[in-house]
């Protein structure tokens, strides 16, 4: 029989796949329990029943949430079947997500995640499919991937849960997360050019890397990997005056995964590619307003 799910991405704690079940097939009505915590984005319709539940509609107006071993049932409504993206990650960190976001999940270990669906508006939609498609055409960094996954399913349950009133942290509590971010931004200082992930990024700082992301991006506005993004441009610039740098070669070194995505992020961020800022750089050009282009512009490394 064919698969149902192809995987396009996955590390030890974060897979992403896209499943397809056609209404013909003789797994379609019940295709097992769950085997790790996920939420679903549907692009087709069916029924989905989870046992001891009412049927709901799945369709793409909402994101079905499950934890491991759920049991569920589906029935046909749409002709081409259950068709659906995935975002799974490891249930050890379903549980620090869910906990981060309401402490009771801690009581129930087995089952973080409550809800069975929530609604999906078109900016969380076009965001798992802009996601899904990076995807599928590879070459994400392990740790962007991972960062980006765990956002998104994070949003997907925040969303589930609720409106929520938020809550200054203590005193004491905003000391640890100021020394948290800090020491994090040391870990991705001491080797930029380094592809860590962020589970081992995590157990260096003794924290979850949901907690880990939430902190960082609080204290520094920005995500981790883009934080480290921005200390490799920094590293590139210190380099391009050297005619004799390869720009190939000072990718590879810098940690991009080639030469074509070390042009397009350096572009994007600085509006310049770096064969054409080496070349105003050796000519001792500046470009319009006394600026090489972009190059000042803040990028939150404060």
């Amino acid at each position: 029989m064919q698969p149902l799910n192809t995987i396009v991405f996955q590390t030890p704690t974060v897979r992403v796949g896209a499943f397809r079940c056609p209404v013909g097939d003789a797994r379609f009505q019940n295709t097992g329990p769950i085997d790790e915590p996920i939420v679903v984005f549907p692009r087709s319709a069916v029924w989905i029943r989870h046992a001891g539940s009412r049927a709901f509609v799945a369709d793409p107006g909402i994101v079905t949430i499950y934890n491991r071993g759920q049991e569920y049932t589906r029935a046909p409504l749409a002709r081409d079947g259950d068709r659906s993206d995935w975002f799974a990650v490891a249930p050890e960190m379903a549980l620090a997500l869910a906990c981060e976001l309401d402490p009771a999940a801690a009581d129930r270990p087995d089952r973080p995640y409550r809800a069975e669906w929530t609604p999906s508006d078109s900016e969380i939609y076009l965001r798992q499919r802009w996601l899904f498609r990076r995807f599928e055409r590879g070459g994400v960094d392990i740790l962007e991937g991972e960062e980006s996954v765990l956002g998104l399913v994070a949003e997907v349950i925040r969303r589930s849960a609720g409106p929520s009133r938020t809550v200054r942290p203590s005193r004491p509590t905003a000391e640890a997360h100021r020394d948290l971010a800090q020491r994090a931004r040391a870990e991705l200082a001491r080797d930029p050019t380094a592809s860590t992930d962020l589970t081992t990024l995590a157990r260096r700082l003794e924290v979850s890397p949901f907690h880990l992301c939430r902190v960082f991006r609080a204290m520094n506005g920005t995500s981790l990997h883009d934080y480290r993004i921005e200390l490799r441009l920094r590293l590139a610039l210190e380099r391009l005056a050297d005619r004799l740098t390869d720009l190939s070669r000072l990718a590879f070194e810098l940690g991009f995964s080639s030469h074509s995505h070390f042009t397009q992020t350096f572009k994007a961020r600085l509006g310049v590619t770096p064969s054409a800022l080496r070349l105003q750089l050796q000519l001792g050009q500046k470009g319009r307003n006394g600026r090489n282009s972009r190059t000042s512009r803040k990028v939150g490394l404060s």
